[in-house]
């Protein structure tokens, strides 16, 4: 049997990033908190943490800490119960999430249902290809992720698909692609060759975003370093940087169809949108967290997200 005296002790050290900040948050000795981890380790007979600046768990670690942070939601989840959702015991949910949600549909769709209830949401940001890691690690108990296939001991509800339009503004069409006027007000996808785009600066959101990489690859048969590229990790300084002129990007249809309305944008390839279809995964427990959440999500989904 598990000590969770020794769990939480590991999960404080992960999170703290080193033991010394650990046994602060423990209000223990740091000598208290290493005998907590070496009894831990001699339990399972395995190594669980890498001694590294900031301390990171091993693999075994991570199986720990997902089962640590499982049982922390049903004990939550049966305090909630026993205490009518006492405020001064709040369960807190935490949920990984891509920035491109979270700009949009995503907190609309549950802040009523955490203002109901003695809730504190924790949101871990990550790229939609990469959220499911973040579950999977037992960092997060459910997640808006692009993985389909159910990981072990998890399911996985389809929400809906986000479509991704290519998009500018007049004057950055205009200089590299020729005139904006006409780009707007194109039927058909104007010509955009390989040339042009090369010398064209786009604006991506990390280097874990690959969607750019996959558009150019699909439609313009276009491998990675032939294009020149901004990387601009923040959703809202994306956006801006395209409204600016620093280059063109892919923008969510629920951001990029309002600005195009508005003649502030236009979408430079109609017939050539990249689609990703979003999911949201969560633990196999009996936590009415993760049920409500996703109830919320997809009802708040079926209005705002592509349903085909």
């Amino acid at each position: 049997m598990l000590e969770y005296a020794n769990l939480k002790a590991l999960a404080v050290v992960v999170s703290e990033g080193g033991f010394e900040r650990a046994a602060k948050v423990l209000h223990i000795t740091q000598s208290a908190v290493s005998q907590r981890i070496r009894q831990l380790e001699e339990k399972v007979g395995q190594s669980l943490l890498i001694r590294s600046n900031p301390v990171v768990a091993t693999p075994t670690g991570k199986r720990l800490l997902r089962h640590y942070s499982q049982v922390q939601l049903l004990e939550s989840e049966l305090r909630a119960e026993m205490d009518a959702d006492d405020p001064n015991h709040p369960t807190t949910v935490r949920i990984a999430v891509n920035a491109d949600s979270l700009a949009t549909w995503f907190l609309p769709a549950i802040a009523g249902m955490f203002s109901r209830h003695a809730w504190l949401l924790e949101l871990i940001v990550d790229d939609e290809s990469y959220t499911h890691h973040l579950l999977k690690n037992g960092e997060a108990v459910g997640c808006v992720t692009t993985t389909e296939n159910p990981m072990a001991g998890c399911s996985s509800e389809f929400l809906g698909t986000m479509e991704y339009l290519a998009v500018a503004t007049p004057e950055f069409a205009r200089r590299y692609f020729g005139n904006g006027e006409e780009l707007a007000k194109a039927a058909t996808p104007l010509s955009i060759s390989q040339a042009q785009l090369a010398k064209a600066p786009a604006v991506v959101f990390s280097t874990k975003d690959k969607l750019h990489e996959k558009y150019l690859a699909h439609y313009f048969q276009m491998t990675a370093g032939q294009w020149w590229q901004h990387t601009i990790p923040s959703s809202e300084s994306f956006l801006e940087a395209i409204n600016l002129s620093l280059g063109y990007g892919l923008v969510g249809h629920l951001q990029a169809k309002p600005l195009i309305d508005k003649g502030i944008l236009i979408e430079l390839t109609p017939q050539q949108r990249m689609r990703v279809p979003l999911y949201w995964q969560h633990w196999n427990i009996k936590a009415k967290q993760t049920t409500l959440v996703y109830r919320a999500l997809a009802a708040t989904a079926q209005h705002h997200l592509l349903q085909t």
